[in-house]
């Protein structure tokens, strides 16, 4: 006889392995983890007295093994997903290997993997995480104080939480000591079950929705930037690189890609957004070398006067590029809309069209129609959500040119996806601060949040939205009687926002290819 411990996998009982299914036709006793387990299992166990370990103790369960062992019955102990994962499994190994009684453990199918599979994402991608974190928060069952959920946070590895939705508000509030409040966060109850139930969102607001969803057990909490980012590609797969069963292919092609943006002299800002554009386009183009450029002169020059840092213009980089003997550049701008920059910008190429085999340049983030329904999802990410005397006020740049009426058709659209509360507005351009502040009123919005539609919290942000000054929108807004908030962080924060101009790169070279083909 033996004891088979069963991994009976996350739910589908088509998890469950072949060689479980086997085991369980030739089990006499069966003992199985309640509705923790799929019962559509059990059909496999027709021959067997079938025991639910839900109202059992542990010495009843041992009682059983003693049973099983002393009439030369096998019996299978069937746990959910694998019983390596928080199945109370070892005090029961331990028994049985003092008893002498023999036992086996056949793995099954965690959850985590099945609610992996569910969302198509992989934990470990390249450049985002290679480490994946499985931990619960303390309940009644305790945790190291090493393990608290705030220490694992420090390493913004993938990480899975076990047997704590419950707690959702504990934990969010325990992550955001390590991961910033955008990280993509997602919470699936029951993975692989036909009821299955997902919720998406960010640590800004993941626990709301979940507590709006009503979900109190069963689910996994998934954090981490493999959610929704851009990785490098496999180097197992890549022709640039070597193993023992295919050689690099050489190319003699020389590429760059040329990321352009408007600048700013804030360094944290910039390291968190422009910086963090640029690392992920760079990754996702392994044979481009990255290039910088900014727009603004005034900034490039305060950069050199104050830091002694050098930043090109784009016509600057583009001739660099030209003179050290480079054949393919892609220009990706991170501007907002296409106004007055992105056309100078358009000029600029337009110069050193003849210079290049392939000179290639990528759309800002607001260009076609899709565009607007991309960024009204990434958004929705790290907006809160919120209660009904709420709102929150979209800052934008504006411009003279006609492209700002992309603002207002951004403001359209977050009223078709049924954000009423949340507004569109203007430092330099219709629809102003006052033009909103009209429909906050009709609204019956008593609190409002100032999010800085732009791709950093720079000098817009810091010296026109915020703080005492009088002609501030803060300042303005409270005189209105609202009581502001503020989130003072770039678009470029948002990991979605930085996946779309990542598309948008990729969308210029993959049309200039489908052209020459």
């Amino acid at each position: 006889m033996k004891i088979f411990f069963i991994g009976a996998g996350a739910g589908d009982p088509e998890l469950l392995t072949i060689k479980g299914q086997k085991v369980l036709k030739d089990c006499r006793i069966v003992i199985y983890a309640g509705s923790l387990v799929n019962p559509a299992i059990l059909k496999y166990a027709e021959q067997a007295e079938v025991y639910n370990s839900a109202g059992m103790t542990l010495e009843e369960v041992l009682a059983m093994f003693e049973k099983a062992w002393r009439e030369d019955q096998n019996l299978a102990r069937i746990h959910t997903g694998d019983p390596s994962l928080y199945g109370a499994t070892q005090e029961q190994f331990d028994y049985l290997t003092a008893r002498g009684i023999p036992f086996e453990v056949i793995p099954g199918v965690s959850s985590f993997s099945a609610a992996a599979a569910s969302l198509k994402r992989e934990f470990t991608l390249p450049d985002i995480s290679q480490t994946v974190i499985l931990t619960r928060m303390a309940g009644r069952t305790g945790v190291p104080v090493r393990e608290k959920l705030a220490n694992l946070a420090q390493h913004q590895a993938s990480m899975v939480i076990f047997l704590s939705v419950q707690l959702i508000d504990e934990v969010v509030q325990e992550l955001q000591q390590g991961y910033a409040e955008t990280t993509p966060a997602t919470v699936i109850y029951r993975a692989s079950w036909p009821e299955q139930r997902i919720i998406t969102g960010s640590l800004a607001n993941i626990a709301e929705r979940v507590k709006t969803a009503g979900l109190k057990n069963t689910a996994l909490i998934l954090v981490g930037d493999f959610l929704h980012s851009n990785y490098s590609r496999s180097k197992l797969y890549d022709p640039d690189f070597s193993h023992s069963y295919r050689q690099k292919q050489v190319s003699a092609d020389q590429k760059a890609i040329l990321v352009v943006s408007f600048g700013t002299s804030y360094p944290e800002t910039r390291k968190l957004t422009i910086e963090a554009c640029e690392e992920e386009i760079g990754r996702a183009f392994p044979d481009y070398e990255l290039r910088r450029a900014f727009t603004s002169r005034m900034i490039i020059n305060k950069l050199k006067s104050r830091d002694n840092m050098i930043v090109d213009t784009p016509g600057q980089a583009l001739q660099k590029l030209k003179r050290k003997g480079f054949s393919t550049v892609i220009v990706q701008p991170l501007h907002i809309i296409p106004g007055h920059e992105y056309h100078d910008l358009l000029k600029d190429v337009a110069l050193y069209r003849a210079d290049f085999t392939k000179l290639l340049v990528g759309k800002p983030l607001l260009y076609t129609e899709q565009d607007y329904d991309r960024l009204v999802e990434a958004l929705l990410h790290q907006l809160p959500v919120l209660r009904e005397d709420e709102g929150i006020v979209l800052a934008g740049h504006g411009s003279s040119h006609p492209a700002n009426a992309s603002y207002a058709c951004l403001d359209y659209v977050l009223k078709g996806k049924g954000q009423a509360q949340v507004f569109v507005a203007n430092v330099e351009g219709f629809p102003e601060i006052e033009q909103v502040i009209d429909r906050l009123i009709e609204r019956r919005i008593k609190k409002v949040t100032i999010v800085p539609l732009m791709l950093v919290a720079g000098d817009h942000v810091h010296h026109d939205l915020v703080g005492p000054a009088e002609d501030s929108w803060q300042t303005i807004l409270e005189e209105k009687g609202f009581i502001v908030r503020s989130y003072l962080h770039g678009l470029g924060e948002n990991s979605q926002i930085r996946a779309i101009y990542l598309h948008k790169a990729k969308e210029a070279e993959d049309y200039h290819d489908r052209l020459s083909g």
